[in-house]
């Protein structure tokens, strides 16, 4: 506590000397007659309407036309420019949303998120359901921390909540089109249109392709590509002054190529011949392959439907009291098939299909009477029906060749099929055998919550809020054979076993109950040392609910293990400052923090490949996080951000190892330059992102904590940076505006997963970032 109570001081003496500084600025240069404010985007954090600076949260925000002028269309690409957060994007199916070094992006049915992402205040965080695109947006709102009382169930750790554009009166329109390397094009389109004076309504879809960027050695399509298609319908209606209702329909679908899981164990190689089609490079082609009848025969990839409707309702009951109410529907589904062990050879393929639906009710009061007391209190009720399917299909013989340490099959190549197919004692074994287990979860939660603020004197404020909550909860596991028993494994006449999963009774699911409560609080102080500059200090609390996993009987037709893991909780100590200077032509922000978990809840893979949750122990969190923007004038604009995150283990299995996913350090910077000519405006905006090392699994892949033999700790991505260009040009008297614009401009090679499915295999695999995209765009908005 004494750090940060010796950086409010410091914060304190800052914002009083750049405000004092910024005032003799201001007296002495008289402004250009061109100079601008940055831009003071008003949030909603707090579920009222207040500017970024005057919310005593670590909180993040763009508007849509900010998210434009950095080219940002999904989340990976956001999380560039947000101090804190990092997003690793495997697949649309496959995210991982990490906050302040803590990670959410388990699959499995019966796990509760720590990061939530909300699309309008409406819970969507499960992971294979939360990746959604993002266009046509109001803004982007990036809040760290514990924020249940603000956010809700989920929001351990923080919260992100994506707020759409909203059908409103008057006539607009906007259009997009761009093409690129890689096979790249987008259409967008929006158009917004009044129906009555008090009717309207707004459409806007995206439709959007790039091809593979990881070569397929077998023919194909190549790995890792784009295909999406999203579509967004809002409906205002406003009959007076009182009453507003907006109802959002949205839909997306993704099918994207496979996931380039390769394996640096083995050089890629042709399934019959064993001859060379690559080498081991982490970025380079790869030779991947599923099985035929596999999934019914669905190809290497993802096929994916996420459908929601929310209806947004505000009341106002006098000058004072407000009524809000959101109610929403959400489902996705999605199957997806991997060669998990990398190479071509069918040592194992893998399927992941997950399926979930959710119903939820939020009814608020909000208070205001613009005097000393704001406050707002609710009740909420939250449904969620889930599963997880994993269809596992073995090669036998290619398994016991490996296992064997058959020559030809472990160094330097794979041996085709037909070498293995030859070796005596390997004809009984099955080329096919097929196991799958499913997860199930269905959660019914009620939630009660109140949060009052009290301006206790023209500067200071004082804010309390607390939620509890109460989650009935049931969990189910099954596991079946699906073409007999394995024969490596052992099965004889009389007992089916499998290889790495075991039946449960008849192949039918077991289910356990569990209730669980908990209440969750924040106390938050906000100091005004100028109109334009705050300092806050809180104190809040986050709680990951308790979980009942199950996992593989021990015997065939056995009882399924379940496991109840703990509640997670984390106490939060944050202290930060916010301010604008300079007639607001800068703002600054900044926080450091403290976290200290207990119950630690992690995910570790089995031997099997299977994933169970478990309890890790203590674990901490201590950093700062800044940012600022300078408008040097109405053309030009420069920004950066910066975070460093010290999140360790402090015992247990995986005592002093870093977080996976989070790096020490990261910052980003950039530009946005304009300038007009005679044949019309042009801009610039250059960008730069950095990060340091980051380990992609808890164990930091450290030798003592393998179980397969693998003792290289090369599962790590060592630091690097992303250099992006856009550069446009607005013909005079024209709503056309050209674009030309680069990702990854250096061309610089990365990885952004390492050990994945294979790692339980001892054999893990590497998935490579992408690389220099480069295209052209047109758009025009009236």
């Amino acid at each position: 506590m004494r750090s940060i109570h010796t950086t409010l001081l410091m914060s304190a003496v800052s914002a009083l000397a750049l405000n004092a500084a910024s005032n003799a600025w201001a007296d002495a240069v008289p402004a250009p007659a061109d100079a601008v404010q940055v831009e003071q985007l008003i949030v909603t954090a707090q579920k009222r309407e207040q500017k970024v600076i005057d919310v005593p949260v670590a909180l993040t925000a763009y508007s849509g036309a900010m998210l434009e002028t950095l080219g940002i269309q999904e989340f990976e690409e956001l999380s560039l420019f947000v101090p804190g957060f990092e997003v690793q994007n495997q697949s649309p199916n496959n995210p991982g949303f990490v906050m302040r070094g803590i990670t959410s992006d388990s699959g499995e049915a019966t796990n509760e998120p720590r990061v939530s992402v909300y699309q309008d205040g409406v819970s969507i965080s499960k992971s294979r359901g939360s990746y959604v695109e993002l266009f046509d947006l109001e803004r982007i709102e990036v809040a760290k921390g514990p924020q249940s009382t603000l956010y809700g169930r989920g929001a351990l750790i923080g919260a992100v909540n994506v707020i759409q554009a909203k059908a409103r009166p008057g006539f607009s329109s906007a259009a997009k089109i761009e093409a690129g390397n890689f096979g790249y094009w987008l259409a967008e389109g929006m158009v917004n249109a009044p129906v009555t004076d008090t009717l309207s309504v707004r459409l806007a879809g995206r439709v959007k392709h790039r091809d593979g960027y990881v070569e397929n050695l077998l023919g194909g399509e190549d790995f890792n590509s784009t295909d999406t298609a999203a579509v967004r319908l809002a409906v205002n209606w406003r009959p007076n002054d009182r009453l507003n209702t907006d109802l959002l329909i949205n839909y997306q679908n993704d099918a994207p190529s496979g996931t380039s899981f390769k394996s640096l164990t083995y050089l890629p190689t042709h399934p019959d011949t064993g001859a060379v089609l690559g080498d081991r490079g982490r970025n380079s082609g790869a030779a991947l392959a599923t099985v035929a009848g596999f999934e019914n025969n669905q190809k290497l990839g993802l096929e994916r439907d996420v459908f929601s409707a929310t209806a947004l309702a505000s009341y106002k009951i006098s000058d004072s009291l407000s009524l809000a109410s959101t109610s929403a529907y959400r489902r996705f589904a999605g199957e997806e098939v991997f060669d998990a062990d990398g190479f071509s050879l069918p040592l194992f393929t893998f399927a992941e299909d997950a399926q979930g639906k959710s119903v939820s009710q939020d009814v608020r009061l909000n208070y205001d009477a613009g005097g000393k007391i704001t406050a707002f209190g609710g009740l909420s009720y939250f449904w969620e029906d889930g599963s997880q399917r994993v269809p596992l299909l073995f090669n036998e013989r290619a398994y016991a060749a490996r296992a064997s340490a058959i020559p030809g099959f472990v160094a330097p190549n794979v041996a085709g099929l037909n070498v293995i197919n030859s070796i005596p004692g390997f004809a009984p074994l099955k080329s096919q055998h097929l196991e799958s287990y499913t997860n199930y979860g269905t959660t019914k939660s009620y939630d009660a919550y109140a949060d009052v603020t009290w301006k206790a004197t023209d500067q200071l404020e004082l804010a309390a809020g607390v939620r509890y909550t109460y989650d009935d909860k049931e969990s189910g596991y099954a596991a079946q054979l699906l073409n007999g028993g394995s024969v490596l494994g052992g099965s004889t006449p009389t007992v089916a076993r499998g290889l790495f999963v075991q039946p449960t009774k008849g192949g039918l699911p077991e289910y356990r109950s569990l209730n669980d409560s908990g209440v969750t609080y924040r106390v938050v102080g906000r100091y005004a040392v100028t109109p334009d500059a705050n300092l806050y200090a809180s104190v809040a609390t986050g709680r990951r609910p308790k979980v009942v996993g199950g996992g593989t009987p021990a015997t065939p037709g056995g009882a399924v293990r379940f496991s109840e893991i703990p509640a997670e909780e984390v106490t939060s100590y944050e202290a930060g400052a916010k301010g604008a200077f300079f007639e607001r032509r800068l703002t600054l922000d900044g926080a450091v923090y403290r976290y200290d978990y207990q119950n630690f809840q992690t995910s570790i893979r089995t031997s099997g490949g299977q994933i169970i949750s478990t309890n890790a122990g203590e674990a901490s969190a201590t950093g700062f996080e800044g940012q600022a923007t300078v408008q040097i004038n109405a053309n030009a604009s420069v920004f950066g951000t910066y975070a460093y995150s010290h999140a360790r283990f402090g015992n247990g299995l995986f005592k002093d190892n870093s977080f996976r996913l989070s790096p020490d350090n990261s910052l980003s910077f950039g530009a946005n330059v304009g300038f007009d000519s005679p044949v019309g405006r042009f801009t610039v905006t250059p960008t730069y992102t950095w990060q340091s090392e980051v380990f992609f699994d808890n164990n930091n892949d450290r030798a003592d904590l393998q179980t397969t033999g693998d003792k290289l700790q090369d599962e790590k991505q060592g630091a690097y940076g992303l250099m992006n260009l856009r550069v446009g040009y607005q013909p005079d008297n024209t709503a056309l505006k050209f674009e030309l614009f680069a990702t990854n401009l250096l061309e610089q090679d990365y990885i952004k997963d390492a050990g994945n499915t294979g790692d339980a295999f001892g054999i893990p695999t590497f998935i490579a970032g992408e690389p220099r995209f480069v295209g052209v765009s047109m758009s025009i908005k009236r």
